[in-house]
């Protein structure tokens, strides 16, 4: 039986696992030369795709994109921060959420066709409730913070650095304590609430083993009765339970911790504590999770890198942190898979990108501070976060089971990051744009344009609340600021950081024309990135304290910006390397024909029949080969 989209018989299922952010170079070195084995079986079984991304190139734009075949013009998510017409130009919403996207998600379509489908940390999923079971807390990407945490992972130490929480001495004794022998130290952390300003208060102790070594316990009550967890230097404790306040009261919370550093003389002690998530709420329908948890264990999303940029934690504490998301990945996806009915899988993992915006400066030659000596360590680092990733495809392939069709697929690429453009500065340097004093606010009495990511706005007389600039001066400002942007020099390399530059309908081909762009959209050159804020015009890197990668700002023609696609199954064909370019806008459409359901109501992309087993042409689209469509013809041509 042919599905309305045609191409497989009714009831395929589908299984797609996201991987935030690899380099296609990347991907395709460590596929082909066997350093990802579960990835390299489905490019070997099936088939692989590149696959052009959306402009801007980031998380919530493109996999918006992947799940509803629309473009961003469509979707509404123009950004992590999306400005809305009407409210003044430095007022952005979140972009990240499901009740931002106009567009139809491929979850919701499969639903409404009678399939069952289950998402797990999909970008753009939470707080959605039209897949049938939802398992998110709508962080882990995009340094978004989730509504179901209590307390935001953290380092604290007894002798505290900027960054770093103190530990503050606490001469109450423990519950059985004996007076003869006292611990080495005691204190207590107190571990910032999202939601309330008592926060969550930890007792601890640190205590001499008698080997020379110590230990420290960690209690959660003031008489210390109940002791959580008992560690040594270098030790992670289990999932922590714990009450804590949450945005809805006191809730159920789970966490680790790890020891990093724990000595009794002098008492010295440094502890990581993973973030306080509740460990019920966040899932729909709940009883479905109630089901999953006693295997999955509590919910492990949190991974970016911001403890290493900002409290010094190591890398290879960081890489814990990564294996931790990881491994709960897997658990949750093998039960959900193995114990739940299901039609339809998407899963994303994000500590990939993670890792290159940590690491990309320390791994790339062309950033000004790389250390060859250093970089082999780093490059390992970096390959232990892809395996993490292919181990999951691994787990995820195993309790699919062969019948299933099995999609493996990013969103985008990475590029070196070196220089940073303070947009805004070149803006007030050229009279553009006024700021109020020596602080991030602007004057808008005096400005006529204003930057937000690769959009240059106009605070337009008539249609900004603000607005100084009449229509006539617009168009001069719009002619003037493209030259502009396009004839900047780094003088410290002589090259021009700008490479792309025009009015949003010029690029309306790449859906950067919605009415959340900018009237002038940008991108830059690799090795450079724009920002908003503060800040010298052009502003070097610095690698481990800051991100050194980057793609949202770059060419989304650019290789290195592409991505990738690899299927295998039942419905794919066997050991097919499609060389011509896809789009992101692709997927939701074929994905769609695999199912055997019309695809997302908002879809303007095509089924890839090329990709299919036994294709059923599409009556309105022609015949691909021979009629490809005017966007790929254009992106082939540039």
């Amino acid at each position: 039986m042919v599905g309305p989209a045609g191409g497989s018989p009714r009831g395929a299922r589908v299984v797609l696992v996201g991987i935030d952010g690899f380099s296609p170079e990347r991907m395709d070195r460590w596929v082909d030369g066997g350093e990802l084995p579960a990835i390299a079986a489905v490019a070997r079984a099936g088939v692989r795709v590149p696959l052009v991304s959306t402009l801007p190139a980031c998380t919530p734009v493109a996999w918006a994109t992947v799940a509803t075949g629309a473009p961003p013009s469509v979707t509404g998510i123009a950004g992590f921060l999306v400005h809305q017409p009407g409210r003044r130009l430095d007022e952005r919403v979140s972009g990240c959420y499901a009740h931002r996207c106009r567009a139809q998600p491929i979850w919701e379509a499969a639903t409404r066709a009678g399939r069952r489908a289950c998402v797990v940390k999909f970008p753009l999923s939470y707080p959605s409730t039209t897949a049938t079971f939802r398992l998110d807390g709508a962080a882990g990407w995009g340094g978004l913070r989730c509504f179901h945490e209590a307390a935001s992972s953290a380092v604290s130490a007894t002798d505290a650095d900027p960054g770093v929480i103190a530990i503050l001495p606490d001469p109450q004794p423990w519950a059985g304590e004996s007076p003869d022998a006292p611990p080495a130290f005691r204190g207590t952390l107190r571990l910032p609430s999202l939601w309330s300003d008592a926060g969550l208060v930890l007792h601890l102790s640190v205590d001499d083993d008698g080997d020379g070594g110590a230990r420290v316990r960690l209690a959660d009550a003031p008489d210390r009765g109940r002791v959580l967890a008992t560690l040594a230097a270098g030790e992670w404790s289990a999932p922590l339970h714990v009450h804590a306040p949450g945005r809805r009261g006191e809730a159920a919370c789970a966490f680790r911790v790890k020891a990093l550093a724990c000595q009794a003389h002098p008492p010295r002690l440094r502890l990581l504590n993973t973030t306080v998530h509740e460990r019920f709420g966040h899932a729909v329908p709940e009883e479905t999770w109630l089901r999953l948890e006693p295997d999955a264990g509590p919910i492990e999303e949190q991974t970016e890198p911001s403890l290493v940029f900002h409290a010094g934690l190591d890398v290879d504490t960081q890489l814990e942190v990564f294996r931790l998301n990881a491994e709960w990945l897997e658990r949750a996806c093998t039960a959900l898979l193995a114990d739940e009915p299901w039609e339809l899988f998407m899963v994303q993992v994000h500590l990939v990108d993670w890792a290159h915006h940590l690491l990309q400066g320390s791994v790339d030659p062309r950033h000004p501070e790389h250390d060859p000596e250093k970089a082999p360590r780093y490059e390992a680092a970096l390959l232990e976060a892809y395996r993490m990733a292919d181990r999951l495809v691994a787990a995820v392939a195993a309790a699919a089971g062969p019948d299933a069709n099995l999609v493996v697929m990013g969103d985008h690429g990475q590029d070196v990051l070196h220089t940073t453009f303070h947009v805004n500065e070149w803006l007030a340097e050229r009279g553009w744009l006024a700021w109020e004093g020596d602080g991030d606010a602007v004057d808008w009495t005096r400005t006529r344009v204003y930057a937000t990511g690769n959009y240059l706005h106009f605070n337009r007389l008539g249609r900004e609340p603000t607005g100084i600039a009449t229509p006539a001066e617009c168009e001069r400002l719009r002619a003037q600021v493209v030259d502009g942007l396009l004839a900047l020099d780094d003088p410290r390399t002589g090259g021009r950081p700008v490479l792309i530059a025009g009015e949003r309908r010029e690029l309306a081909w790449l859906g950067a024309d919605g009415p959340e762009s900018g009237d002038v959209v940008f991108c830059m050159r690799p090795g450079y990135a724009a920002t908003n804020g503060r800040g010298p015009v052009l502003r070097p890197t610095v690698p481990l304290k800051e991100f050194t990668s980057g793609h949202d700002h770059f060419w989304p023609l650019d290789p290195a910006i592409h991505t990738r696609l690899y299927a295998a199954g039942p419905a794919f064909r066997r050991g097919y390397r499609r060389e011509r370019l896809a789009h992101l806008v692709d997927v939701a459409p074929t994905l769609s024909a695999v199912l055997g359901i019309d695809p997302p109501a908002h879809a303007e992309g095509r089924v890839l029949a090329d990709l299919l087993a036994a294709p059923v042409p599409d009556p309105d689209a022609g015949d691909e080969t021979d009629h490809p469509p005017a966007t790929l013809t254009l992106l082939e041509a540039l």
